[in-house]
């Protein structure tokens, strides 16, 4: 899984009080992991569910899992508790390991699944199998589970192969090489942790997890000098009010999950001119897919903000398709690469994303498949309508659901997050979004919320927003 380093003891991990380990000395406690492995009889070619965070511990047991034939399967605690039995099932885990405070958790499900459990321990010794734990391009490195936004998280076997290829293109576009510190505050089990903590080793960079998320804890890594971060859109604003988001050693910020807000992009590349702004789009079963560099958000801040609602272009390598497109040119996007792990027979990958390409080959996500709502034959894609909506000054967040209409349908409700905690002037958004949408797009109703529902991975579940039972906005 290393692809490429500038010396074996450079620093591979450094955690966030500081310590850290070398990447002779992570082989070698990845080698120790293995033998724990062995001890708890982990079966070779069976996946580990592992109820882990971003500990030192975890990324030994991730390198032991994905050299010695026993990937782990990263789980969050938080998941509905049947959602975990599902996983640990439908991957044929034999054992559940997790730290002492998720031991509880780790006990339902393995009564519910007849696996064993064993608990992490806080380190490793170390071990000189480490020259074994290389792994073949067919084998599985990590699985991967989905976010589970319209149903139970799926799992995403990731092998060796299709990964090498991964690491170059998400690395490229963000230099991210030897010398390079990477951190991110992502859960472990979420593709942006667990995924991105193996391209950034592979891609030969130091680790830098962030143990969770605030300004404080953002701020304290300046010690540490992270030279890359991922960090999604609703985080910036927070790190950019507070002005801490540019750490001295900063050099690229990297987002995904949902488009950035043109007063954002603007901001961030005014007040911190010096850090490159990248965007990649793609998914559990295949990133990136496409990508806006640093240079196409300077060109959209500053000649084309619509440009910022897209997710780029096409990754270099990459085949890119929009199937089935309707009379607005709107189809689910597939993509072919040799970087996905789930493709079809015929290497493509159906991502489920509805979108269109503009005549520069930009591409922009208006929707899931299952999400468009069909009003009267019309059809509206939430996130286009979403992306309008955010961009008045009183929204903070918005979803769009399809509601069941006797005449119709289904038509357009709108769950509103004020950005000030007042209620909005609906009559006032409302406006705007007519000023801005086909009058058949603008939202029925409207309803104010404190807060969208969330799964563990920050996205937005859709099915859990209900209207009360008067309709009323």
């Amino acid at each position: 899984m290393v692809a490429r380093r500038v010396g074996a003891r450079d620093a591979a991990v450094i955690h966030a009080d500081g310590s850290s380990w070398s990447l002779d000395e992570l082989l070698a406690r990845a080698a120790g992991a293995a033998d724990w492995l062995d001890t708890i009889g982990a079966e070779p070619g069976l996946p580990v569910a592992a109820l882990v965070s971003s500990t030192i511990a975890a990324f030994a047991l991730l390198f032991a899992g994905a050299g010695s034939g026993r990937p782990l399967a990263p789980l969050s605690p938080r998941f509905v508790f049947d959602d975990l039995v599902a996983c640990v099932e439908d991957v044929g885990c034999g054992v559940v390991v997790a730290p002492p405070e998720a031991r509880g958790v780790a006990e339902h499900v393995a009564a519910r699944t007849g696996a064993r459990v064993a608990v992490v321990p806080d380190e490793f010794a170390p071990s000189r199998r480490a020259l074994d734990l290389v792994p073949d391009p067919e084998d599985v490195v990590v699985v991967i589970h989905t976010s589970g936004t319209t149903g139970r998280p799926k799992a995403v076997f990731q092998t060796q192969g299709p990964m090498v290829d991964r690491v170059v293109r998400s690395a490229e576009p963000i230099e991210l090489g030897p010398g390079s510190r990477y951190a991110t505050a992502s859960a472990f089990h979420h593709l942006a942790g667990a995924g991105m903590f193996v391209v950034a080793m592979g891609a030969g960079a130091t680790l830098v997890p962030l143990p969770g998320f605030s300004p404080e804890t953002w701020k304290a890594l300046e010690p540490l000098a992270p030279t890359h971060a991922t960090v999604v859109p609703a985080l910036m604003e927070p790190l950019l009010a507070a002005g801490v988001l540019g750490l001295p050693s900063l050099r690229f910020v990297q987002y995904g999950s949902s488009p950035i807000h043109a007063d954002t992009a603007r901001r961030l590349i005014i007040e911190h001119p010096r850090i490159g702004l990248v965007q990649q789009f793609g998914q559990t079963e295949g990133s990136p897919i496409t990508t806006l560099d640093h240079a196409m958000h300077l060109e959209a801040v500053a000649h084309s903000p619509h440009r910022l609602r897209s997710v780029g272009l096409p990754i270099v390598g990459t085949e890119l398709r929009v199937e089935d497109p309707d009379a607005e040119g709107v189809g689910e996007i597939c993509s072919r690469a040799s970087h996905y792990f789930a493709p079809d027979p015929d290497g493509w990958l159906r991502t489920g994303d509805l979108g269109y390409a503009d005549d520069d080959g930009f591409v922009y996500i208006v929707g899931r498949r299952y999400d468009v709502i069909n009003r009267g034959g019309d059809k509206i894609y939430p996130v286009e309508v979403e992306q309008v909506l955010t961009m008045h000054p009183d929204v903070a967040e918005v979803a769009v659901v399809g509601v069941a209409d006797r005449r119709l349908g289904h038509v357009p409700h709108a769950f509103l997050v004020p950005a000030t905690g007042v209620a909005p002037d609906i009559d006032a958004i409302t406006a705007f979004a007519r000023e801005r949408l086909t009058g058949f797009k603008v939202p029925q109703n409207w309803h104010v919320v404190d807060a969208l529902p969330r799964n563990p991975a920050n996205k937005v579940l859709r099915r859990l927003l209900v209207p009360p039972d008067d309709g009323a906005g």
